[in-house]
């Protein structure tokens, strides 16, 4: 997978900006190849925030993981020369770890406790496995919860949605946190007002941003760009297990 193609992937979640980064991008690949941060924002006139923001959008976890993908693309034939992927297993389960041990979710459990009813919905194949582990370890909790379609034009959306209010609590699993056809689930769930507690990356993202609450686990594509494919997930489940088993702690400790 080329540069080109991420970006046609994930076109319709670019702004003007992007769109500007994307042309310099394209114009300059041995330029990229050599440049900081900061000197890219500089030169698209734009901000750190954004640069990073721009790079999450496509997929990488930052900066330097693009300029590697470029790299790669402008010589195929170098090896490259970065951590090997089973060790961003280890980092990524490290930096969840850390993000658990800092972070307290009283409130969000509160909102667990009061709701009507619990929802989840899973944008992915992999997030729709990590909605059901969810969902089981809820069952075994005493708090059932049902799935929701991805598809908000689907007529199984639309029945849930006659029935949904705002006592409903809703866990929506993303990725990025910047599908397209999530915004269009958020949408229609905000005419609810019924809480929304976002799983994604640990990145800034739209979907949390639209969220009441939000979670985080780290996530990290292969090092290898002919693997595009491949990514890690399995902090996602210690970030379920720990949210599920913490509850339990929550109800426990009243």
């Amino acid at each position: 997978m080329l540069f080109s193609d991420i970006v046609n992937q994930h076109y319709e979640t670019l702004n003007e900006v992007d769109i500007q980064m994307v042309h310099y991008i394209r114009a300059h690949p041995n330029e990229m190849t050599t440049m900081g941060t900061n000197d890219f924002a500089k030169i698209c006139h734009s901000s750190k925030s954004s640069v990073i923001r721009f790079t999450q959008k496509l997929g990488f976890t930052g900066f330097s993981e693009l300029r590697n993908f470029l790299k790669w693309q402008n010589n195929p034939n170098e090896a490259v020369k970065d951590t090997t992927f089973k060790k961003r297993i280890f980092s990524d389960a490290e930096r969840t770890i850390k993000y658990l041990e800092d972070n307290n979710w009283e409130t969000i459990y509160r909102a667990l406790e009061k709701s009507r009813n619990v929802y989840l919905l899973g944008t992915g194949v992999k997030q729709q496995n990590q909605a059901a582990e969810l969902q089981r370890l809820l069952l075994l909790i005493g708090k059932p919860a049902q799935m929701i379609p991805a598809s908000s034009q689907s007529n199984e959306f639309k029945r849930i949605m006659e029935n949904i209010t705002e006592d409903d609590l809703i866990f929506v699993l993303s990725l990025s946190g910047e599908n397209q056809h999530l915004f269009n689930v958020l949408n229609v769930l905000s005419t609810y007002r019924s809480t929304i507690v976002s799983i994604t990356n640990m990145q800034n993202n739209l979907l949390s941003g639209r969220s009441d609450y939000s979670l985080y686990a780290s996530s990290s594509r292969s090092p290898n760009p002919t693997d595009w494919w491949l990514q890690t997930s399995s902090s996602f489940f210690l970030l379920i297990e720990a949210f599920a088993f913490g509850y339990v702690d929550y109800c426990r400790g009243k």
